[in-house]
């Protein structure tokens, strides 16, 4: 389990980092885009609509609220908020409100994008949830089909 899954699993005390209410992040845990980012970097992200978050511990990633209520999107490039977008270093993961993740790393910038906006909130039809992790965002789509 990846750090940011650890922190926002559902027996984890600190899963309400992530802001249950309003889509916002806590209090004092989003501090605006840090200038240590790369303008591009920065730019993306705010135009996909994350925000930086402040995971705790030095960690730090982009977050976004689900559309539709159920969940949050995280990406980080090794728990940061700044890395080279052409480099396969990023990582996303969709996170569950009622727990579960799904995480694909070893992504570049604009595939970790695509990610968070098609990996499924983490609960099966059946309503039972997934834990996982995938070596490539496509091997995700087409397990959760």
């Amino acid at each position: 389990m990846s750090d940011a899954a650890e922190r926002f699993h559902p027996l984890n005390d600190n899963r309400h980092q992530a802001g249950q209410a309003g889509g916002d992040p806590p209090e004092g845990r989003s501090h605006g885009v840090p200038q240590d980012a790369r303008a591009e970097v920065r730019e993306r992200m705010a135009g996909a609509g994350f925000r930086p978050l402040d995971l705790g511990d030095g960690a730090h990633a982009w977050y976004r609220r689900a559309g539709d209520g159920g969940g949050h999107a995280l990406v980080s490039h090794h728990n940061g908020l700044d890395g080279d977008p052409e480099a396969p270093d990023w990582i996303v993961g969709q996170y569950g409100e009622r727990g579960g993740y799904i995480e694909v790393g070893g992504l570049t910038l604009s595939r970790a994008l695509v990610g968070a906006d098609t990996l499924p909130v983490p609960v099966r039809a059946d309503g039972s949830l997934v834990e996982a992790l995938y070596p490539s965002l496509q091997q995700a789509l087409d397990d959760l089909g």
